[in-house]
């Protein structure tokens, strides 16, 4: 018999100004020089600085590398483990979004086994434990990756969006390294945290502990996403977000995400639209899917995002009453429809197969056949125009 596990993933270091921390508790792991790793985003707010001056006050060397690029490829992880090796380096800081937090973790895996990384990152992820340090800084409000084990990276030469898993050390969280996020990455994150937690709750291994997590982040994010998007120096808002995030990622580590971010996966490809935006428009109909199947959870998420219900309502209600709520606020922070970016039905519904054969898929409740997908992306460009 199966028993569903849950896996409290790394330490958590959380807190205004928490990125003072960063260079002592790298020191207690033993490092003696890291390689920091981020976008030139990252660079030009000047959160990188804060990071390398905690590392400069606790003694501890550093390297750094920039390189970083939206959905990153393999090139960039391999240029990042080539950035350590001729630096010394004995430990991998990733600090930004999912995208630098990701190359850290591949690199890390690179570095240490000396593979190119498209020899690990495959179609069907496998899992490497390594023994290099990992630290992860998140600046945004989003991906949970600071405290999960998976890694996705781009493989240009098959148009692939691939990942692997491993384990980390530890996560820093200051929700003041989010003060500086553009309004449209604040709405593309928080959603992109909203559909980590309700797709966590609605996959075939959702368990009780990522269902506390999961319901925790819905919460959080109902209440707060709308006032951190309109008010982007709200310290209330961007803390209570940041923790809506991270308990995402805590959410989906074991049980991971279902086809809506399939879906997602496969807009990033074809379309390289951001992640976040991805998740947010493909969420409202993954969700009224397979919510049939699942009534249960469909209701826990439901009440989460606090829809009022009588308590007679079936799976199908909800899965339409969670769809509607959760377009609403997609409206209220102005995320555009597939139509208003230039793309026709015929684009999105292309892009069935591909949804079909993605490994994400067989995590839905729900087969996802050729037939299921392309009805899937219909209804994902109808309802939002």
């Amino acid at each position: 018999m199966n028993y569903p596990e849950f896996n409290v993933s790394v330490p958590v270091v959380f807190g205004r100004g928490a990125i003072a921390a960063l260079g002592e508790r790298v020191k207690e792991l033993g490092c003696k020089k890291a390689l920091c790793v981020y976008e030139k985003g990252v660079e030009g707010a000047g959160i990188s600085d804060k990071a390398l001056a905690s590392l400069k006050a606790a003694g501890v060397e550093y390297a750094t590398f920039n390189g970083v690029i939206s959905d990153p490829t393999d090139a960039v992880v391999d240029a990042a483990a080539a950035a350590a090796k001729a630096a010394g380096a004995d430990v991998f800081i990733g600090i930004g979004g999912g995208s630098s937090m990701d190359t850290a973790k591949a690199a890390a895996i690179a570095f240490e086994t000396g593979k190119a990384a498209k020899e690990f990152i495959l179609a069907r992820p496998i899992t490497i434990n390594i023994k290099t340090p990992v630290v992860l800084v998140p600046t945004t409000a989003g991906t949970g990756s600071e405290v999960t084990a998976v890694a996705i990276i781009s493989i240009p030469e098959v148009n692939g969006k691939w990942s692997v898993f491993t384990n980390t050390t530890l996560a820093v969280l200051d929700p003041e390294l989010t003060f500086t996020l553009p309004k449209r990455e604040t709405a593309n994150t928080g959603l992109d945290a909203l559909a980590h937690a309700t797709e966590a709750m609605t996959t075939i291994n959702h368990n009780i502990h990522s269902d506390l997590f999961g319901e925790a982040a819905t919460r959080k994010i109902a209440k707060w996403l709308k006032i951190a998007y309109s008010e982007p120096s709200n310290t209330e808002a961007r803390t209570e977000m940041m923790l809506a995030a991270n308990f995402a990622g805590f959410a989906f580590n074991n049980p991971i995400t279902h086809v809506g971010h399939a879906s997602a996966d496969a807009f990033s490809v074809k379309f390289h639209t951001p992640h976040g935006y991805n998740c947010a428009i493909s969420l409202p109909e993954a969700l009224a899917l397979v919510a049939p199947e699942l009534p249960g959870q469909a209701k826990l998420i439901a009440e989460a995002l606090g829809i009022k219900l009588n308590g007679s309502e079936s799976g199908e209600k909800l899965g339409a009453l969670i769809a509607d709520n959760i377009r609403q606020l997609m409206r209220d922070v102005e995320i555009k429809s597939l139509k208003e970016l230039g793309y026709s039905r015929s684009d999105i519904t292309a892009l069935a197969h591909e949804v079909a054969q993605n490994h994400l898929s067989d995590f839905s409740p729900v087969k996802i056949t050729d037939e299921v997908a392309e009805a899937l992306l219909g209804r994902i460009y109808d309802t939002y125009q």
